[in-house]
């Protein structure tokens, strides 16, 4: 079980997926490599050849917030 650290109410478990690349987050103050790729990025989720791009994740249905533990991912 997690809890929101938000509204302490509890989270709903799951995951994040992505397509057919690698998750990243990118800082609000880098932009895009000619638009396409998120060099230098945070990269989120594991993915192989031909899959999906995953990573586990808590979602608050109250505060409409998503929780992912990076170093799990």
């Amino acid at each position: 079980m997690q809890k929101c650290p938000y509204c302490d109410k509890e989270m709903l478990d799951g995951k994040l997926l992505g397509d057919h690349k690698t998750l990243k987050w990118l800082p609000k103050d880098k932009e895009m490599l000619f638009g396409l790729w998120a060099c230098g990025g945070l990269k989120i989720g594991d993915c192989g050849i031909g899959q999906r791009a995953e990573a586990r994740a808590w979602y608050c249905s109250y505060c409409k917030k998503i929780i992912i533990d990076v170093d799990a991912c």
